[in-house]
C-alpha cells in the first residue's frame, strides 16, 4: 500500500508492518504455563530465536519463563511495537487504552466475548475499535489465534500446531478468518514437509480483515503462494485490492470460501457477524482475478504443495505412464474432466517403446506392463523416451502400491530420479502409495507426489491455469465518467416504458412502440405502428404480466387491439388489486432471434453485478447464466457469453445463422457500466427477454424493469 507520508493509508501500513514484523513484543496476561494463551506465544518466541525485546506483563509475577515480567505495559522500559492481549473481554478495553498511551502500533486480541456473542458484545467491540482508531492502534481480532511471520522469527500465536517445535520457514502465506481452521491448515502443511512464511487468523475482524492481511502478504518478497479462508466480507475493496496485487506480482492465490449452500451461508454469518454474498458472485470474482477455489481441504493442500515447487506446465498436454492399464483409463477420464489433453505419442517414440517391451501399449496412456516392477531399467528408459518426444507438457507416473513394497519402492524412485535429472525442465508428477518420508523425498527431488491420481490431475490442472493466467496480459480497468443524477424515483420501480427509455439512452433499443391510456388510443397507435402488434399492460407493480393476462401477442387489426385492452382494463384490477395501471404499451411484433435475459443487481458484499443468460422467460428452468462484477468491457462480455452451455445457439447451432454477438457484448458492457455509475440510484435492472437477432441485426429489449434505491 502506497500512501502519502503521514496519511491514514501510510499509518495503516505501518501498523501491519509492526503487527507482522515487530521489533519488540509485550504479552499482556503473560503466563509461565505454556498451555495457556499467555504462555505459548512466549515459548514460541523463545524457541524461534526472536531477536527483539520480549516484555511479559503480569502484575502477579516478577519473572515468566526466564524473562523479567512487568506489572503493566505502562511500566515496560522500552518501546513496544506489538502487544499480545491474552486477557478476557472485560480487561481488553483498558489494555487497549494503555497500549495507546504507551505508543504501541499494533495489538492482537485473543479473547472472545465480543461481536460474536450478540448485542452487548457488539457494543463492547465497537467501543474497542473506536478507541483504537482514534489512538492510531491497529487491532487483529478479537477472538483470533494471532499471527506469525517466520522470516522475522515472530510467533504471536497460541496455535497448538507449533507445540512440538517451530518448523523452518517456507514460501506459503495464509490468511484465515477462522482460527481453528487456520491452525488446522498450518499443522497439515507441516505434516507435508512444507513451512510457511506468514500466517494470520483475523477472527471477528473488528479492524484488520482478511483482505487487508492478504494484501500485506501479497506485497512481501519472502512468499510465493497465498492461501485464504473466507466466510464472509467486511470490505470487498480490500479483498479485490489484494487479489489484484497478487495477480500483478504473479503470486497464485488459493481460496477456501465456505457458505456455498444456503445453510452454510447462515452458519458463516452467525460465526463471524460478517456479510456473505451470493456464492456465484464469489466465483465470478475469483475467476476474474485468477484465484483457484478449493472445495476441500485436501484439494487446497494438494494445490498448495504443487505450487510450492514453482513449476508450471507449458501447455495442457499430459502424458500418462501407468503400471496399470485400468488406472490409466481412469486417469484419462480425470484429464478430460479438467479440460486438459492427452499428449499424442509420436510414431518413432511408440516404436522405441515397443523395442523395450513388445507387448506394451505405447499410445497415451502408456502401459509398459508389469515388467517395470521387476526390471526397473525399463521405467528409466521409458521416461527418457517420453521426455525426449516433446509430446507432453507434464508427465503423470502411476506407481500405486509398488511404492509401499520394499523391493520396488526405492529402485523405482531412483529410476525416475535419474531420468528426471537428464530432463530437468520436465514437470513430473508421481501417484504413489508410500510412507510420508518417501513422499517428501520425491518432493525434495523436484517431483510432485500424490497418492490418489485424481488429486494429482487436479493439481496439474491448477498449475496449468495459473501458468496461463501469468502469461496473459492484465486487463486495464474500466474508467467510469462522473455520473450526473438520473432523477429516478426513490425506492420504487420504473415501469416498462420508462425503463426502456433509460436503456435506449444507453444504446439498448426497443421495438417501435407507444404508450396508450385507453382502448381507443391503443387501436389508433397500433394502426400507426403497423400490424401485427403486441399489447402489454404497463405497471411498475406487476412484475410478471402474463400471470394476470397483461400480455397479448400477434394482434392483426384495430378491433382485436380494442378488445384486448378493454379486457385487460376489466380483469387486471381484480387479479392485482394493489397495482397502479399506467397505460397499455402497443409494440411492433419482433420475430426470430434468440431470447436472453440481461440484468444487474447489487450484491451485499461486492456491489453492482451484471448477470446474463439464455432462455428469456425460461431462464429459471435452464439455469444457464453467468455473472461478473460491474463494469465489464466488451471483450470481457464476449468471454462471458462463451462460458454458457447454450452459447452455440448464438454462434450457429446445426446450421442456424450466427447471431449478433458483438451487439450483445456491447449491451452487456453498457448495462454494466450504467449499473456501476449509478449504484447509488439503481438497485436492479432486468431486461427479459432481450432478443439477439441474426447477422448484424443487433439486440432488442422486449421488456424491462428498473428498481431504484435513491433516498
Amino acid at each position: 500500500m502506497n500512501g502519502i507520508a503521514g496519511s491514514p493509508e501510510e499509518a495503516a501500513h505501518i501498523g501491519l508492518d509492526r503487527l507482522f514484523a515487530p521489533r519488540s513484543v509485550a504479552i499482556v496476561g503473560a503466563s509461565s504455563d505454556r498451555r495457556r494463551f499467555g504462555g505459548r506465544p512466549i515459548q514460541y518466541l523463545i524457541e524461534s530465536g526472536f531477536e527483539g525485546d520480549i516484555y511479559p506483563v503480569n502484575p502477579n509475577r516478577e519473572e515468566i519463563q526466564g524473562i523479567k515480567a512487568w506489572p503493566s505495559i505502562l511500566d515496560v522500559p522500552g518501546p513496544v511495537d506489538c502487544a499480545l492481549l491474552a486477557i478476557d473481554a472485560d480487561a481488553t478495553q483498558q489494555a487497549v487504552e494503555d497500549c495507546i498511551t504507551r505508543g504501541v502500533k499494533a495489538a492482537i486480541c485473543y479473547g472472545a466475548g465480543f461481536a460474536e456473542t450478540g448485542a452487548e458484545g457488539e457494543a463492547r467491540q465497537a467501543r474497542l475499535v473506536e478507541t483504537a482508531r482514534a489512538g492510531g492502534l491497529r487491532l487483529l481480532g478479537p477472538n483470533c489465534m494471532g499471527a506469525l511471520n517466520a522470516p522475522a522469527r515472530f510467533y504471536g500465536t497460541f496455535a497448538s500446531a507449533l507445540e512440538d517445535g517451530v518448523p523452518l520457514p517456507g514460501r506459503i502465506a495464509i490468511a484465515s478468518q477462522s482460527g481453528g481452521y487456520g491452525g488446522y491448515l498450518l499443522r497439515h502443511l507441516f505434516l507435508r514437509g512444507l513451512g510457511v512464511a506468514q500466517w494470520v487468523t483475523t477472527g471477528n475482524e473488528a479492524d484488520i480483515d482478511v483482505g487487508e492481511a492478504l494484501h500485506w502478504m501479497a506485497g512481501q518478497d519472502n512468499n510465493d503462494v497465498l492461501i485464504a479462508y473466507i466466510e464472509g466480507l467486511h470490505s470487498k475493496d480490500r479483498l479485490i485490492a489484494a487479489l489484484d496485487l497478487a495477480r500483478q506480482r504473479r503470486k497464485p492465490v488459493i481460496v477456501m470460501k465456505v457458505g456455498r449452500t444456503e445453510a452454510g451461508a447462515v452458519a458463516a454469518a452467525s460465526h463471524t457477524a460478517s456479510l456473505t454474498g451470493q456464492d456465484n458472485v464469489y466465483d465470478a470474482v475469483f475467476e476474474e482475478y485468477g484465484v483457484y477455489r478449493a472445495r476441500t481441504t485436501d484439494e487446497l493442500l494438494d494445490v498448495a504443495s504443487a505450487l510450492a515447487q514453482g513449476r508450471f506446465p507449458r501447455g495442457p498436454r499430459i502424458g500418462v505412464i501407468s503400471i496399470s492399464g485400468g488406472v490409466g483409463v481412469q486417469i484419462t477420464d480425470f484429464i478430460s474432466d479438467e479440460g486438459l489433453q492427452l499428449g499424442e505419442v509420436p510414431e518413432h517414440t511408440q516404436l522405441a517403446l515397443r523395442e523395450l517391451v513388445p507387448n506394451c501399449s505405447p499410445r497415451n496412456p502408456i502401459d509398459m506392463t508389469g515388467l517395470v516392477t521387476t526390471d526397473h531399467g525399463i521405467m528409466e528408459k521409458t521416461l527418457d523416451a517420453a521426455f525426449q518426444s516433446g509430446a507432453f507438457d507434464a508427465t503423470l507416473i502411476f506407481l500405486g502400491i509398488t511404492g509401499a513394497a520394499p523391493s520396488m519402492a526405492r529402485p523405482l524412485q531412483d529410476a525416475i530420479e535419474r531420468a528426471h535429472a537428464r530432463h530437468p525442465d520436465q514437470l513430473v508428477v508421481v501417484s504413489v502409495t508410500c510412507p510420508p518420508e518417501m513422499m517428501q523425498e520425491y518432493a525434495a527431488k523436484g517431483m510432485l507426489p500424490f497418492e490418489d491420481p485424481s488429486r494429482a490431475v487436479k493439481a496439474i490442472s491448477a498449475l496449468y491455469r495459473f501458468g496461463q493466467q501469468f502469461e496473459a496480459d492484465i486487463p486495464a480497468p474500466i474508467g467510469l465518467a462522473p455520473a450526473c443524477p438520473l432523477g429516478l424515483p426513490p425506492q420504487g420501480k420504473l415501469n416498462e416504458f420508462g425503463a426502456k427509455a433509460l436503456l435506449a439512452s444507453h444504446g439498448i433499443r426497443s421495438p417501435r412502440e407507444k404508450l396508450a391510456t385507453d382502448a381507443a388510443q391503443a387501436a389508433e397507435f397500433a394502426a400507426e405502428i403497423g400490424f401485427p402488434v403486441a399489447v402489454k399492460v404497463v405497471s411498475a407493480d406487476i412484475l410478471h404480466k402474463t400471470e394476470v393476462g397483461g400480455v397479448v401477442l400477434g394482434l392483426s387489426d384495430a378491433e382485436q387491439v380494442r378488445e384486448s385492452v378493454t379486457r385487460m382494463a376489466q380483469a387486471i384490477p381484480g387479479l392485482a388489486p394493489h397495482a397502479h395501471l399506467e397505460g397499455y404499451l402497443v409494440s411492433e411484433m419482433v420475430t426470430g432471434g434468440v431470447e436472453c435475459i440481461l440484468g444487474t443487481s447489487l450484491d451485499e458484499a461486492f456491489g453492482p453485478v451484471v448477470t446474463f443468460g439464455l432462455g428469456g422467460t425460461l431462464v429459471e428452468l435452464f439455469k444457464d447464466t453467468v455473472c461478473a462484477l460491474a463494469p465489464v468491457s466488451e471483450e470481457r462480455a464476449t468471454a462471458l457469453i462463451a462460458k454458457l452451455r447454450s452459447a452455440p445457439l448464438l454462434t450457429g447451432y446445426r446450421g442456424a445463422p450466427r447471431h449478433d454477438i458483438e451487439a450483445l457484448s456491447r449491451a452487456i458492457s453498457s448495462i454494466s457500466i450504467l449499473a456501476a455509475q449509478y449504484a447509488g440510484e439503481i438497485e436492479t435492472i432486468e431486461i427479459n427477454p432481450l432478443v439477439v437477432l441474426p447477422g448484424n441485426g443487433g439486440v432488442i429489449a422486449l421488456d424491462a424493469v428498473i428498481e431504484t434505491n435513491t433516498n
